[in-house]
Parts: structure tokens; sequence; C-alpha cells
């Protein structure tokens, strides 16, 4: 989301237009303590590029963009011993940027390839956002090589969408469109070559401090530590956890199972946790109340808050409020 806000503007349009139609709030933007739908993202550039006319509005902005939008994996990544290194650490943390990516290193005997994927079921305007992606991607190899980086081949699942002079001035390389996979493909030679100017205490405090993202004691609290950062941007579901932990979700149903636990028990016990929080705040309305705790409906927060509390939202309001000045239990 960095910098496009700026990128719509300078072609002539208005972005909290795009970002309010697509139901992302313009403080959003630039705020790595904040988390945005995958999908709204998509529907932002989408509707950016169709109404303005940019059919190249995604790799306009990866040309926007770095390395450095993903922090402490940037860090990782430019401070590693090889390039290698670096790419094997970005696709081991990448989900902590997004639970909607994934990457894949594929390496053969003369070329090898760095894949990306969007795990997301129907997202809108994905050529938009693989576009933008590998364009990211490129300007990553750029850095953690030299400057003079140019891939062998740059490949698209979907159908050219804009002139080959465009891509081309993008990526200075041959593009494949209708491939099997979307990737970058590189000599193989290239993965053992040092990064220039890398800083093994950065390297160290990186992964320290990613590692302590990664590892969980157990699967539960991993879950539990999901659900939270996900369920304000409605990607919550069993089968989105157990895609951000690489696992089938019978998988980690089972898992939490052998943990004594189920995974409807602990979604629900942290959307009860987050309601006494949100029904705290005074003025914040219902409808946002609902939409936070991952419900595309109001009534469906309703009814949950007659199931855990046996009154209604506005009710535990009321009673949240009478709390702050005599404190008893609910």
């Amino acid at each position: 989301m960095t910098n496009l806000p700026e990128l719509i503007t300078a072609h002539g349009g208005d972005p909290e237009i795009y970002l309010r139609g697509a139901g992302i709030d313009l403080r959003s933007v630039g705020d790595y303590n904040r988390y945005i739908r995958y999908s709204a993202l998509a529907k932002t550039l989408g509707t950016a590029a169709e109404e303005l006319g940019l059919a190249d509005l995604g790799l306009r902005l990866s040309r926007r963009q770095n390395l450095e939008m993903l922090g402490p994996i940037a860090a990782l990544a430019r401070n590693a011993d090889s390039v290698e290194a670096g790419l094997l650490g970005v696709i081991k943390y990448l989900h902590t940027y997004s639970p909607a990516i994934r990457s894949h290193l594929r390496v053969g005997a003369r070329l090898s390839s760095f894949e990306f994927e969007i795990v997301l079921p129907r997202v809108p305007y994905r050529a938009q956002m693989v576009e933008l992606s590998l364009g990211v991607i490129s300007g990553m190899f750029e850095l953690m090589t030299d400057a003079g980086f140019r891939a062998s081949r740059i490949a698209f699942q979907h159908a050219q969408i804009s002139s080959a002079d465009t891509y081309l001035d993008c990526f200075q390389a041959p593009v494949e469109f209708d491939a099997e996979a979307d990737a970058l493909v590189f000599p193989t030679g290239l993965l053992s070559r040092a990064i220039p100017g890398k800083d093994g205490l950065a390297y160290a405090l990186a992964t320290r401090y990613l590692g302590e993202q990664h590892r969980y004691p157990s699967v539960d609290k991993h879950v539990v530590e999901l659900i939270g950062k996900l369920l304000p941007v409605g990607q919550a579901t069993l089968v989105d956890i157990a895609g951000v932990l690489l696992m089938h979700p019978r998988a980690l149903q089972r898992q939490l199972a052998e943990a004594g636990t189920t995974f409807e028990g602990l979604l629900d016990e942290r959307r009860v946790a987050l309601a006494r929080e949100l029904l705290a705040v005074p003025d914040l309305p219902l409808s946002v109340v609902a939409t936070r705790l991952g419900y595309s409906e109001q009534s469906s927060l309703t009814r949950s808050c007659r199931r855990w509390f046996g009154v209604t939202p506005l009710a535990v309001r009321r009673e949240l409020g009478r709390q702050e000045s005599h404190p008893r239990p609910l």
C-alpha cells in the first residue's frame, strides 16, 4: 500500500475514493502496526488501474516500493551471507508480513527460479497484484546482488495486460505469459554470491526477532496469536490459519485436539475478549465492532453477544460503562 495514494494522485485520481471503496482507512496506509486485507489492497489497486486507464499501475507502483517495506525481513535478506541464505529467509518468514502470500525457491542445474504465490482464492485483480510483487522481487534481487542485475526471464501465469515495451522497461528481461508459475528466473550461480555490504549484527538481530515471531511453545498458542492478528482483517478461518502454518486444515484440527482444544473454541475465546475491549469504546459503531470480530453482518454480533453474555451488544456496552465507575463482574 506504501506510495499507492501518491501514485494515484499523480495520475489525477482521488486515493481516498478508491481506499474507501475497498473498505480501507486512509490512516492505515504506511502504518505497519495495522493490518489491511489483501483482497482490499487488490481491489484498490485494480479499480484505480481500470478507472485511470493505467494497465501497468502495478508495475509503476513496484518502482516506488522496495524491500524495506518488509521490515525485519528486509534486514535479514540484505544482510545474509549469500543470496541463497537471504532468499530462504524471505521464504521462511514472509507469512509474518502477509499470510495471503508465499514464495518458493526452485533450484536447477543452470537456471533457478524464485516463485511468488497468492494463496487466497478469488483475489480480485490478481494480475495487478502479481505484477506489483514480481516488480518488487526484481528490486530485491538488485539490492541483494548489485544494480546491474538482470533476470534471465520473468514468468506470469496471466495473459499480457500491458505493452511489450512496458514490461521490458520494468524488468530489462524477456517476459513470458500463460506460464506455469509466477516467477523470476535467474542463473543458479547467483545463489552462492555474497551479498555486498552485509552487516552480521543486523542479520543476527533480524533473525532473533523473526525467530521469536515464528517460534511458539505449542500449536494452540501459535493459533491464538495468529487469530489475534488476522481476525480484524477477516482472515481468521480454519483454512486461513492452516494456510499460514502450511498445514492441511484437518491436520491442524488433529494437533489442536491433541492439545486439548479446538479451533472453534480458540476463535470464540479471542472474540469474547476482543468484544469486551471494543464494546467498552462508547462511540465505536456496532457495525465496526462486528467487522473487527470477523463477522460480515451485525446480526451475527448480536447472536454471539446473547450466547456469550446473555444480553445484546448495547446492553454489554452499558454494563461495561457502569463498571468504569463501580467495578463488578459482568
